[in-house]
C-alpha cells in the first residue's frame, strides 16, 4: 500500500507538459458507473494495473499500450468521479517480470537523461471541510394581528460538514489543483475540466502556498506543510486534510 501511494504521489521525472496532460479519449466516462466504465476502458485498449484507496475514493491506474498513456481513474460512490492522465511510471509496477517497458510517447518533448525538476510533484490529499448553508426552520408562533397560532418559516445560516479529496500538480514554477465536487461553489468559472490554475505559487523547503480563483469573490488560499503533510484551504468553504507520500525518515519532509 505504501509503495502504491508513493507511485501515485511522487512526481515522475518528466517535463511540465507531460505532467499536465489530460485524457481526452476517455473524458466522456466521467460520471459513468464503475462496471460500465470498466467495460468501456477495456474496449478502448486499456488494462488495469494497480489501485489505492484514499478515504472513500479508490484510484485505479490503467495502461494503454497502443497510445502509451497511463491514466488514474477515481471512483466514488460507485461512479467515476475523475479521470486524469498521469506519468507513465505510475503504471510500471503492474508489468510482469520481463515485460517490455511502456512505449515512449513521441508526441512529448524528449527529456535529458538526467532531467529531474525538483519543483515537480503530484499530491493526492483527503480530508474534511465546512461550507456555509441556509436552513429553513419551521416555527409555530402567535400572530397578534390574527389572534391565533400560526406556522412560519425562519431562515438561519449554519455550517455543513463534508468529506472530500484534493489533487495538486506542481511542475516547475506552475501548478494546478483539482477539487472534489463539494469544494466547488455553485457559481464558478475559469476551470479546465475541474482543474484550476494556482496563482501566487510559492514552494519553500517546508511549505507550499498558493491561491486559486473559483469566482470573482471566492479566491481560496491553500497551505501545505511539507513536514507533517497537512493541507489547509481557507475561503468561504474551508478544508483541511492529509497528503501522504509514502516513506520518509525522521525529521525529513514527507514530500
Amino acid at each position: 500500500m505504501r509503495q502504491g501511494l508513493a507511485l501515485l504521489l511522487v512526481a515522475a521525472a518528466l517535463p511540465a507538459p507531460a505532467l499536465a496532460q489530460n485524457a481526452p479519449d476517455v473524458a466522456d466516462l466521467v460520471g459513468a458507473r464503475g462496471a460500465g466504465g470498466e467495460t468501456q476502458l477495456l474496449a478502448r485498449g486499456y488494462e488495469s494495473r494497480m489501485s489505492n484507496l484514499v478515504g472513500d475514493t479508490r484510484y485505479v491506474f490503467w495502461w494503454n499500450a497502443r497510445t502509451g498513456r497511463c491514466i488514474s481513474v477515481a471512483t466514488m460512490d460507485g461512479r467515476y468521479s475523475a479521470i486524469n492522465a498521469v506519468p507513465a511510471a505510475n503504471c510500471d509496477s503492474g508489468r510482469s517480470a520481463g515485460e517490455d517497458a511502456p512505449p515512449v510517447d513521441h508526441h512529448q518533448p524528449a527529456a535529458d537523461a538526467g532531467y529531474r525538476d525538483p519543483g515537480s510533484l503530484v499530491l493526492v490529499c483527503y480530508g474534511a471541510g465546512t461550507r456555509p448553508t441556509v436552513q429553513n426552520n419551521p416555527r409555530y408562533s402567535w400572530n397578534p394581528h390574527n389572534h391565533q397560532w400560526e406556522w412560519s418559516n425562519e431562515l438561519s445560516n449554519s455550517a455543513q460538514g463534508f468529506n472530500s479529496d484534493v489533487q495538486i500538480e506542481l511542475y516547475g514554477d506552475q501548478g494546478r489543483i483539482h477539487l472534489g465536487p463539494k469544494l466547488v461553489a455553485p457559481i464558478h468559472s475559469g476551470d479546465d475540466h475541474g482543474w484550476w490554475d494556482l496563482d501566487n505559487l510559492v514552494v519553500m523547503p517546508d511549505r507550499i502556498t498558493a491561491s486559486y480563483r473559483i469566482n470573482g469573490l471566492n479566491k481560496p488560499k491553500l497551505t501545505v506543510d511539507r513536514r507533517s503533510g497537512r493541507i489547509t484551504i481557507n475561503a468561504i468553504t474551508n478544508f483541511s486534510g492529509q497528503c501522504d507520500s509514502g516513506d520518509w525518515g525522521a525529521g525529513q519532509r514527507r514530500f
